[in-house]
């Protein structure tokens, strides 16, 4: 059996002013052997497909692979090369030798003004291609915004189950397995997609441990292992920051049944619906945060920027946190904040000396004014690399690009030239930072974070900054998205509708 795979993934902020051009679009693409030499032992979705198909007996089939860090939109031009060098791709090598089905990893929540369902596009132009007998597999993020054209043009689609998202190796393995199954016993599979009017953010979304997203996840996999119909029933928690008409909370099942798929996917969106309001979480602003951290009787107190998250296509170079720790003065380290220009300042300078400059606030104006150094001691200087520690991608080579840690006053602050959320320590580590000597550790994310820091420190507080991953989008314009659903405005779900 030969099982073709591509990839294009990009999470889309369509609040965010970085866009993605031809060239980081190329830059981040790789193609048939370097595929397959990156999936080899690699904790991730691609690594989790090749190692199942190993074990199957399975030949997989590379072709191209373009994953993105989430920003803002794509430019049409962008994702329209994309698309069509996968589908050239994928076209190409069935001409060569036809293979039996096709595993796309998309993201769910990637857009552009002209597209904003990339994800359904996508599929739609392999199928006016290769038509509709070829079995497709595909597997989405967790905060995808499902549309009908996904399910309706995919046989078989599921997405990861846990924020952070510690089990995409495992769901790579998954969508192999399920795919294989199905076109080895060759039976017919259906889709049921129940929309909620709802507009979760990403801040009230953690699956692992005590919360209602935990619940849901954990009824999810209750069902599937009570009714051996139901294959997979996933739990996307969508992203309203697309500003996209699908942007919502779904639920997807495949099952062996319609009445398998129809029943179970209703009731676990149900559930959810019903507890919408136990989602509900405390916004402290940096001021109360730093001072909540101060409290925490272990020490360090680990305290995370959400509306700032890079991991969510915000700038990475806001100042609101920061500012109130220099203020405040205790041992403490930011990890990290996204300044190129002064971490290239601060390397000319050499370890050391000192420097003075304006410090982040300089994407756009959402994310809090520039900070002005003074004198700024140049504590060390890095190239950025680590290898990651996070079962999120674990093993993995990261690169924050040239790194440095200044020094002013108690508070140390790497300041890294690469765009990206931290996930563990490593950006402390590579700037020389011994975080577990201090009082408080800050940094930027959401939640992937956790699935390393977690169990390393006892307090963790939540910091509403300024930023375009706002959880108080009541602060935010949409313009696409739908301004009547919950918590926006007062829709209603009724069931005999869906």
């Amino acid at each position: 059996m030969r099982i073709a795979f591509a990839t294009f993934s990009q999470e889309t902020n369509s609040f965010c002013n970085v866009l993605v051009d031809l060239n980081t679009l190329r830059q981040f693409t790789v193609k048939g052997e370097d595929m397959r030499r990156a999936s080899d032992g690699a904790h991730t979705y691609l690594g989790g497909v090749y190692d199942e198909a190993r074990q199957r007996g399975v030949e997989i089939v590379f072709t191209r692979a373009t994953s993105l860090k989430p920003s803002g939109p794509c430019h049409e031009d962008a994702a329209e090369e994309c698309m069509n060098e996968i589908l050239g791709c994928l076209c190409r090598e069935y001409e060569k030798q036809a293979y039996d089905g096709i595993i796309l990893f998309m993201h769910g929540a990637c857009a552009t003004p002209k597209h904003p369902d990339v994800e359904g596009e996508m599929l739609q132009m392999i199928r006016s291609k290769l038509g509709y007998e070829i079995p497709i597999g595909m597997v989405l993020d967790l905060h995808g915004n499902i549309t009908d054209e996904m399910a309706q043009l995919s046989d078989i689609l599921i997405g990861c189950k846990c924020y952070p998202h510690i089990d995409e190796y495992e769901q790579g393995r998954r969508i192999l397995a399920l795919l294989e199954e199905k076109i080895r016993l060759g039976y017919k599979t259906y889709h049921r997609l129940v929309k909620l009017p709802w507009h979760m953010v990403p801040a009230q979304g953690l699956t692992e441990g005590d919360g209602p997203a935990g619940d849901v996840k954990r009824l999810c996999i209750q069902k599937e292992q009570e009714d051996p119909d139901l294959l997979q029933l996933s739990f996307f928690q969508g992203f309203p920051y697309s500003d996209v008409p699908a942007s919502s909370v779904s639920f997807i099942s495949v099952a062996k049944t319609q009445e398998a798929a129809d029943r179970h996917a209703l009731e676990a969106a149900r559930y959810a619906w019903d507890r919408r309001a136990d989602f509900a979480i405390p916004l402290y602003g940096a001021e109360e945060a730093v001072a909540l951290a101060l409290q925490a009787e272990k020490k360090p107190a680990l305290v995370h920027e959400s509306a700032d998250n890079p991991g969510g296509g915000t700038a990475g170079d806001g100042t609101d946190l920061l500012r109130e720790m220099l203020r405040v003065n205790v041992p403490s380290a930011f990890g990290f904040i996204f300044d190129p220009e002064v971490a290239e300042l601060a390397k000319q300078a050499g370890v050391g000396n000192r420097i003075t400059c304006l410090l982040g606030g300089k994407t756009d104006k959402l994310h809090g004014e520039p900070i002005q150094l003074t004198d700024a001691y140049v504590r060390c200087v890095s190239d950025g690399r680590f290898i990651r520690k996070s079962p999120m991608g674990l093993g993995g080579k990261n690169s924050l690009g040239t790194t440095v840690c200044l020094e002013v006053g108690n508070v140390q602050i790497v300041v890294g030239s690469f765009r990206t959320q931290t996930f563990d320590e490593g950006p402390f580590v590579t700037a020389g930072v011994d975080w577990e000597l201090l009082d408080i550790v800050a940094l930027k994310s959401a939640q992937h974070f956790k699935g390393w820091w977690g169990d390393k420190v006892e307090t963790i507080i939540p910091c509403e900054s300024h930023g375009v991953m706002t959880a108080n989008i009541r602060l935010l314009t949409f313009t696409k998205a739908n301004p009547d659903y919950y918590p926006l405005g007062n829709a209603d779900w009724e069931e005999d509708r869906v």
